[in-house]
């Protein structure tokens, strides 16, 4: 096991403790970012609107006090608008991450730590239209796939293609959307689905 699977596989030790934490206080979610906001509060933080947000950030974590402090104008930070909801699930598992990894200088760890939260890889793996994704011939049938998963795990189609990327299963070209599958991607779903009949 390399250093990068080593740490991926402690983050979502992580989020597994920590989700069945809030089961057992009668929280669930089909998906992790539906418990997001319950996951960050479990951690002894509050989230807070206000103004007073650089201009440039979406958020901000503020250890001595204890919160993720949120801009009032955050839907109008963002280029797309519409996607309000899943930045904010991207953007508080980001935050989440440097909570968790008690360090705000380790962006790219918490970056990670946000893709390992709200994407499981079982999860991942086993849903319809990650299966339908790894059948697909044609570029547009794949990336309407990975447009499915992004709808159903809350989260952005470039998040998910980031996402993809981190655990090695394909390479995502966002600008020409176009997917290239890795082999260890059919060698998942292959265990995956064998671990489903058995």
């Amino acid at each position: 096991m390399n250093v990068m699977e080593h740490r991926l596989e402690v983050y979502a030790e992580d989020r597994e403790r920590l989700l069945m934490t809030l089961r057992r206080k009668g929280i669930r979610g089909w998906v992790p970012a539906q418990v997001l906001r319950e996951a960050i509060l479990e951690c002894g933080w509050r989230i807070e609107r206000g103004y007073g947000v650089e201009a440039s950030v979406l958020a901000l974590c503020c250890p001595e006090q204890r919160v993720v402090h949120l801009p009032i104008d955050f839907r109008r930070r963002l280029r797309v608008p519409e996607t309000e909801g899943a930045m904010l699930n991207e953007t508080l598992a980001q935050q989440l991450g440097q909570i968790r990894l008690n360090g705000p200088d380790r962006k790219r760890d918490a970056d990670d730590y946000a893709r390992v939260f709200l994407v499981p890889l079982v999860k991942l793996m086993t849903r319809l239209p990650m299966l339908e994704l790894l059948k697909a011939e044609k570029e547009m049938h794949r990336w309407y796939q990975l447009q499915r998963l992004a709808l159903e795990f809350r989260v952005t189609v470039w998040f998910l293609g980031m996402t993809l990327e981190l655990y090695e299963l394909a390479h995502v070209d966002q600008a020409r959307r176009r997917i290239q599958l890795l082999p260890a991607s059919y060698e998942l779903a292959r265990r995956f689905a064998f671990g489903r009949l058995a």
